[in-house]
């Protein structure tokens, strides 16, 4: 609508939308303290959604941060308000002044960074030694187009004819409850162990950041406790979400409210642009969620461990299955493997414990792109997507906002309602939500060994996921696709369709037009179709969530097509921009490189679980196995390499 139109603001302006957005972001940050410390505004405990949206606190250090991006937030909001669309579009895609920031950003950040270290810092800094920013902890995530929000800023997109989209948990219950009834059966050899496996990436990638208070909390309410409606304690940290009165599940119940917290926005250099969501984590694959954003080790280079291998900020975290805290645990117990291996060396020169870090993350990105993404992709789009690249010092390390809350969230729809743990040799199924709660009452080992003998899902939308997630008593519970497209319309995430023609330009391939819902038949089977025409005015409008309802998919490929192109643009960048990836890191040493092509899933789970038999194909459920004791003697035989880092 703005192709012709050239207008621009006049900044004269500014300077007083900036005061009053001042004014009113520090209000918002003294009245969100406030309600921090009052236990009514909080999720309490007895409720089985406590620590679901837990809340880290605002550090000292990240104060600034977090006022001046609400302050643009505000100043942006009343931009909405005051110019005509045009004209904001046009300013915030940066069309009429370069480099617009607001005043109180006045001077840039200054890191300082040796280049000669030899080692990857823990918060992503200094990767790039041209932008030391760039892949840091706490950064923005990208918008690959401009956001899809209504007012441009912040407020949802609605249909096309200007109507709200369709009630969020409506159309997700009722799409469960299509696969049900309409959804082809097919099987599949993947297993659970894969889809812990792919939550432990996306957790190193994308940390995730309800909005905060300096007061740590385990989640803030905007539900009463029964559910069965909004609370009279709803702050500007929670957004509820509307449960339809004849809801397929908790209509009997009279549950019309489910708890739900935004997520925090990132702009702390106060930029007049598109803004998104804060990523906790560096971006880059570097084990940060396991070894956190500062160094912690004891005196002789070792993590400290918990239950199952589990790091502090692992175990810290919130919510978590034990399968996750036992894999990513497997590398925090590599770590210390090493060191005691090193230690033992004549000569040892160097920092045991960076060495053993290095190593450690090498193993760990030579399993994502050795073993896992070429078993997601299958041979012709690995071969396609061009994961063969060296270090880019000019692109950005960064994960796009459209993943992290759209085709991101692909795993999702392969979760069982039970998962299998295996104790002792007997195998029993247990509910999946079990499994997120009193994690040291599971054994380790019977975890991971029922995760790799419990088969994924398909076509089908768990009813662990869609009305028990997270549930004490297995009756009530939340809804994790619910909570994935309320994130997906709240950060702007643009339609299924625009995104599809944005892939396509990237891949080179012809789009199609869709202004009929029976075009979508190239991506849907007729009868999806015709579900969705019943939820949607107009094929546009479907929220780019569904892109796992894709049936296209390339040869081999176990990802539906548009989810598994989003997928080899994240890593595909990802492993690009990092200079430290363990292929091209020149300062491994020459043990290092040997220990990291030995190590996988295989030597991890005979080294550091009590299985008797290990997978050789961890990834799939009926892989066949090797004695561990014989997968032990063969990595003693080669523990001179450690003396060779």
């Amino acid at each position: 609508m703005c192709h012709d139109d050239q207008s621009c603001p006049d900044q004269e302006l500014f300077g007083e939308y900036e005061k009053e957005a001042f004014i009113k972001a520090v209000a918002e940050l003294l009245s969100n303290e406030e309600k921090a410390q009052n236990s009514c505004y909080r999720i309490g405990d007895s409720e089985f959604d406590f620590g679901l949206f837990q809340t880290l606190p605002i550090k000292p250090n990240e104060d600034l941060d977090v006022r001046r991006t609400l302050t643009t937030d505000k100043f942006l909001k009343t931009l909405a308000k005051k110019l005509t669309k045009c004209q904001l579009r046009n300013l915030l895609d940066g069309k009429c002044y370069t480099n617009v920031t607001l005043s109180c950003c006045n001077g840039a950040e200054q890191i300082t960074c040796d280049p000669d270290d030899p080692y990857r810092s823990y918060d992503g800094s200094c990767n790039n030694l041209q932008h030391p920013t760039w892949g840091r902890r706490g950064n923005a995530l990208k918008h690959p187009i401009a956001p899809c929000y209504s007012d441009l800023v912040s407020k949802p997109a609605r249909s096309k004819s200007g109507a709200p989209l369709p009630q969020n948990r409506k159309v997700v219950s009722e799409l469960a409850d299509f696969l049900d009834k309409y959804g082809p059966t097919t099987s599949s050899s993947l297993n659970m162990f894969m889809v812990f496996w792919m939550e432990t990436i996306s957790s190193d990638m994308i940390g995730r950041t309800n909005k905060r208070a300096q007061c740590p909390t385990q989640g803030f309410r905007g539900c009463r406790a029964d559910g069965r409606d909004r609370s009279a304690f709803v702050s500007m940290l929670s957004n509820p979400l509307r449960m339809p009165l004849d809801d397929l599940y908790c209509g009997e119940s009279g549950i019309s409210c489910l708890n739900f917290s935004p997520q925090e926005k990132a702009n702390d250099r106060c930029e007049i642009k598109h803004v998104a969501e804060r990523n906790m984590q560096s971006s880059y694959l570097d084990l940060s969620s396991l070894y956190g954003d500062t160094p912690d080790y004891d005196e002789e280079g070792k993590l400290p461990l918990y239950h199952c291998g589990a790091t502090d900020p692992v175990s810290q975290s919130a919510p978590t299955t034990v399968q996750f805290a036992a894999i990513i645990g497997l590398f925090g117990k590599l770590h210390n493997y090493c060191v005691d291996r090193i230690r033992s060396c004549p000569k040892s020169q160097g920092s045991v414990q960076e060495r053993c870090r290095a190593l450690t993350i090498g193993v760990y990105q030579k399993i994502i792109y050795g073993q896992l993404l070429p078993l997601l992709f299958g041979e012709e789009l690995y071969n396609l997507c061009g994961l063969d690249c060296e270090y880019n010092p000019y692109a950005e390390s960064t994960v796009s906002q459209t993943y992290k809350n759209g085709p991101g969230r692909f795993p999702h729809v392969w979760i069982t309602d039970e998962v299998m743990y295996k104790h002792e040799g007997k195998s029993q199924w247990r509910p999946f939500n079990e499994y997120f709660r009193n994690h040291e009452s599971f054994d380790c080992t019977a975890t991971l060994a029922g995760a790799l003998e419990t088969p994924i899902k398909t076509d089908r939308l768990a009813d662990a996921i869609v009305n028990k997630f997270y549930t004490v008593d297995g009756k009530r519970g939340s809804c994790l696709p619910c909570i994935d497209l309320a994130r997906n319309r709240d950060s702007g995430l643009c339609p299924l369709v625009t995104y599809k023609h944005f892939i396509e330009q990237v891949a080179g391939e012809e789009s199609k037009c869709y202004g009929t819902f029976e075009d979508l038949s190239d991506m849907f089977s007729p009868e999806l179709i015709e579900f969705f025409a019943q939820h949607y005015e107009y094929p546009g409008d479907i929220d780019v969530l569904f892109a796992n309802m894709d049936q296209r998919a390339y040869s081999g490929s176990n990802l539906p097509k548009l989810v598994s192109q989003s997928t080899c643009l994240e890593f595909k960048r990802l492993k690009c921009t990092d200079r430290f990836f363990y292929t091209w890191n020149q300062n491994l040493g020459e043990g290092a490189q040997h220990l990291i092509e030995i190590l996988d899933f295989t030597a991890l789970l005979a080294l550091f679980t009590e299985m008797a038999e290990v997978p050789l194909e961890p990834f799939l459920v009926d892989s066949p196995k090797v004695a561990a004791l014989d997968v032990k003697t063969y990595l003693e035989s080669v523990d001179y390499l450690y003396c060779q880092m």
